[in-house]
């Protein structure tokens, strides 16, 4: 009996590991609506790298990236999860200006830029250029600071 369990975790395991490269290459034109948009609005003047469809069990998940190396991460619907630049700041039309003005009272944020925003549906994240990381909850309360 405890063979045959394991035998079955070991197929399972198996099945689950095979099935995790889905990742296919998409152009921006087989991007949801709302990610077409999303991206000719805040980085039109970005040349495409390259653009994949990462097929889930419930819907797909997109990843975009640029030349510059800027890379946006979208979920099932097309809304963005993640934003990251290298060597700029994200456009400040998606940070929330609760966060924005939290970064505005404290000293350590003074003259950094965020070169990355996270979302989902429990909290924020957000990175500064100094390496700093801070978490919010959905009601931009700050949770955490990591440096």
């Amino acid at each position: 009996m405890k063979k045959t369990i394991i035998a079955a975790f070991m197929l399972l395991l198996g099945i689950t590991a095979a099935k995790a490269d889905n990742d296919r290459p998409v152009s921006l034109d087989q991007l949801p609506a709302a990610s077409q948009e999303f991206l000719a609005k805040h980085f039109g003047d970005l040349q495409l790298a390259f653009a994949v469809e990462d097929r889930k069990y419930a819907g797909n998940e997109y990843e975009v990236v640029y030349t510059d190396r800027t890379e946006v991460e979208f979920d099932t619907r097309g809304e963005w999860t993640s934003v990251e630049r290298r060597y700029s700041a994200v456009p400040s039309g998606i940070i929330p200006a609760e966060i924005t003005k939290y970064l505005e009272s404290v000293d350590f944020a003074k003259g950094q830029q965020i070169i990355k925003i996270s979302r989902n549906r429990l909290e924020w994240e957000v990175e500064l250029s100094n390496g700093i990381e801070l978490d919010f909850d959905r009601d931009f309360r700050l949770i955490d600071i990591d440096d």
